[in-house]
C-alpha cells in the first residue's frame, strides 16, 4: 500500500512539475487559432507522461460524446492536482463567461511557475533547519562519547550514580522532545 501511495505521490510531482510548460503549449496553441479541444490534442501529442497521458484520457472521452468540462473534470478527479484544478476551473468559467483564454492560461502559467518557485525556496529553508535540528539532536551524544573516550572516570559517574542516571533519562527526552518539535515546525504542506 505504501508503495503504491508513493508512486501517486511521484507521479503527482512529475504532473505538477509539468503543468507550466503544458498550460503554456496550449495558451500557443490557443493563440495560432485552434480551439480548445484541437489544442488540446496538439499537446497531448507532443507532451510527455504522465500529461500526455491524461491528455490522450480526454481527447478519448471528448470523441465518445463528454463535453470538454466534464472531460477535464474528470481528469481532475483523476490526477488530484490543486493546479490542474485552478486550470479546468478557469477554462469552464471562461467557457461560459466567454474571454481570451489564451491569456488566461498564460496568467495561470506564470502563477505555477511563481508557486514552484516559492516551494522550491521553502523546501530549500527547510532542509536547513532540519539540518540544524538534527546536528543539535546529535551534538550531546557526540560529547557525551568523546568526554568518555578522553576522561572515562569524568563520566562514568552519570551511569554508576542514580542521580546521574536519572539526569541521563532526562536529558534523552529532552533531546527526543526537542527533535519532534524541529520535525514538526519544519514538517508543513505549502
Amino acid at each position: 500500500m505504501r508503495y503504491i501511495r508513493w508512486r501517486q505521490r511521484r507521479r503527482l510531482k512529475a504532473f505538477n512539475s509539468r503543468l507550466a510548460d503544458t498550460v503554456s503549449l496550449l495558451s500557443n496553441a490557443m493563440k495560432a487559432g485552434l480551439s480548445l479541444p484541437q489544442a488540446i490534442e496538439a499537446v497531448a501529442n507532443n507532451a510527455s507522461p504522465p500529461i500526455s497521458d491524461e491528455l490522450s484520457r480526454v481527447i478519448r472521452e471528448m470523441k465518445l460524446g463528454s463535453a470538454t468540462p466534464v472531460a477535464l473534470a474528470n481528469m481532475v478527479r483523476r490526477v488530484g492536482s490543486e493546479d490542474l484544478d485552478l486550470i479546468v476551473t478557469a477554462i469552464g468559467i471562461q467557457s461560459s463567461v466567454g474571454g481570451n483564454m489564451a491569456r488566461i492560461l498564460d496568467g495561470i502559467s506564470h502563477t505555477i511557475r511563481q508557486r514552484i518557485q516559492i516551494k522550491s525556496q521553502i523546501g530549500a529553508m527547510t532542509a536547513q533547519m532540519r539540518a540544524s535540528g538534527w546536528i543539535i539532536t546529535l551534538l550531546p551524544f557526540i560529547v557525551a562519547g568523546v568526554l568518555n573516550i578522553i576522561t572515562p572516570s569524568y563520566f562514568r559517574v552519570m551511569f554508576t550514580d542514580p542521580a546521574g542516571r536519572v539526569l541521563l533519562v532526562l536529558a534523552g527526552l529532552s533531546i527526543f522532545i526537542g527533535n519532534v518539535f524541529v520535525r514538526r515546525i519544519t514538517n508543513f504542506k505549502v
